[in-house]
């Protein structure tokens, strides 16, 4: 018995459960990043230990199906943890088939299961449509538990639709769209989303090459993606397609990549053009998981999908600066909580600083989800302070570690002197160039999360030379400038970053025999 949609007087609240669902969906794929890969017509290796979505069977195929004539595709849970709902919408070719009916009955959420929306071809009385989604040849199904308790059925049916065929023809059953959802009170939102893999079918009633008696298959069809695509630089996808049909080719690529309520389009051929191009150069505009769906077609009108989704990564660059003496040991603090070393000034000569020396550091963290393999930085240090010893990469001023202990006595040093220099004059400016991370100590790029530090030793020009401890305080800033790259030799995508900090100088004053006199903050 078919199962009807429910009446009036629950359809505000049928909104709602499907607003809360949308919402917290796109939060939470924007929280994880969450994606899954999909082969059609794989075997159930491909996803083992994973919810899987099927259309059942996975094929129509029959000559003798004329117009007129119905047919009917169940979509299927396999393996499944327990969940309470679910949101899967079919795209369907709907010149060759029409829309006849949906039924739930006999399916695993149990009899108390009722529909939040039912839309086909985005319309319906019960129909609440999804943008991402919805549309002309699309039926979508929102089905709930009413009790909102889970079911323990891990494989079974969740619904079927029976088709009136319209014409001779060819039409994929094209999951666009699935989701598993399970109710938690410890869950935000009170959701939980359950990943599952879809498994497209089809339908055919025409032979190719005509009259050969052979129903037409579709196409098989994959693409690469790039490695670590980053938002806003272009990006290479490379596809391959072959027709299963004899004499067939494939004469269409439709790409489509969505974010959300974004989605764009790219058909090869061109307007204009009979020639279908196997690659695309996308620029996905932000970071996040995209939804990159290819479907090919080939000469005969057989068509499939391919669907990845597609972590686009942010190049970022974190910059900061900090001071230590040189036992790495964190400056003391003035009332303000700033760093700050103190000069003595004897007869007004200032005679000497605590500590001695100033260790400044510079901290480079990759923030983005991409792996970064060479890197120029440019530090401007503080007025009046000078690299002590004078840069001689014997004499050991400057130092570059890898980041990977909580000590910074203990990081390794990865430093490659050919790759510092130092310029002369007041402020002084030390630059940084590692063309390749792998050929230095580390033996890999800068991975998310890892950090590399330059540490330089400072010693204060002003020491032996005239001063007034009127004229203290004084705020002493370094600044850094940084580029990064994912490539080796300074290439692929860059991103920049900066950075700066200071420290304060407080002067005592002591008299010509060394008599105490003011100190001055």
């Amino acid at each position: 018995m078919k199962n009807q949609p429910s009446k009036g007087p629950e359809k505000a609240s049928r909104s709602s459960i499907k607003t809360l669902l949308v919402v917290t969906l796109v939060a939470l794929i924007a929280a994880t990043a969450w994606s899954t890969g999909w082969i059609p017509f794989l075997p159930a290796a491909h996803a083992q230990g994973v919810a899987k979505v099927a259309v059942n069977p996975s094929s129509i195929s029959s000559l003798a199906l004329v117009p007129g004539t119905t047919l009917t595709f169940q979509v299927s849970v396999i393996d499944s943890q327990p969940f309470s709902g679910f949101q899967i919408a079919l795209l369907y070719n709907h010149s060759v088939l029409q829309f006849q009916g949906l039924d739930i009955s006999g399916g695993v959420l149990g009899n108390d299961a009722f529909f939040s929306s039912e839309c086909v071809n985005g319309t319906g009385p019960y129909c609440f449509p999804d943008s991402r989604f919805d549309g002309i040849g699309v039926v979508s199904v929102d089905l709930f538990t009413d009790s909102g308790l889970n079911t323990t059925a891990s494989s079974g049916k969740l619904f079927s639709v029976t088709f009136t065929v319209a014409n001779m023809g060819f039409s994929s059953i094209h999951i666009v769209y699935d989701v598993l959802v399970a109710l938690s009170a410890s869950a935000p939102l009170g959701l939980i989303f359950i990943p599952a893999v879809p498994y497209d079918g089809y339908f055919t009633n025409i032979d190719c090459p005509a009259a050969s008696g052979t129903p037409c298959k579709p196409p098989t069809v994959s693409f690469n993606p790039p490695p670590s695509p980053i938002a806003n630089q272009p990006e290479f996808f490379n596809a391959y397609a072959v027709s299963q049909n004899l004499n067939g080719r494939i004469s269409q690529y439709n790409w489509t990549w969505t974010m959300g309520l974004e989605k764009r389009y790219y058909n090869s051929p061109a307007q204009g053009s009979l020639t279908p191009s196997t690659n695309i150069t996308i620029t996905f505009p932000d970071p996040g998981p995209w939804v990159v769906t290819l479907s090919v077609q080939d000469n005969y009108g057989a068509r499939i999908y391919y669907v990845l989704t597609i972590d686009v990564h942010q190049i970022g660059v974190s910059v900061s600066i900090f001071y230590t003496d040189p036992d790495m040991h964190p400056l003391l603090s003035d009332s303000d909580g700033n760093p700050m070393v103190n000069a003595i000034i004897t007869g007004g000569i200032l005679r000497s600083m605590t500590p001695g020396h100033v260790l400044a550091w510079v901290n480079v963290t990759n923030t983005s989800g991409s792996s970064l393999k060479s890197l120029k930085l440019n530090v401007t240090l503080p007025l009046d302070w000078a690299v002590n010893p004078a840069w001689l990469p014997a004499k050991g001023a400057i130092h570059v570690y890898y980041a990977n202990t909580t000590d910074l006595a203990t990081n390794p040093e990865i430093t490659q002197p050919s790759t510092i220099t130092v310029s002369t004059g007041n402020p002084m400016l030390v630059q940084v160039e590692i063309p390749s991370f792998n050929a230095t100590v580390m033996g890999h790029p800068l991975l998310t999360a890892e950090s590399v530090l330059l540490s330089v030793k400072l010693s204060y020009t002003l020491t032996g030379t005239t001063q007034s401890a009127m004229s203290y305080p004084r705020n002493y800033s370094s600044t850094a400038s940084l580029m990064v790259w994912t490539g080796p030799e300074f290439t692929g995508n860059d991103a920049a970053g900066q950075g700066s900090f200071f420290f304060r100088v407080f002067a005592e004053s002591l008299g010509r025999h060394g008599i105490r006199g003011v100190t001055v903050v």
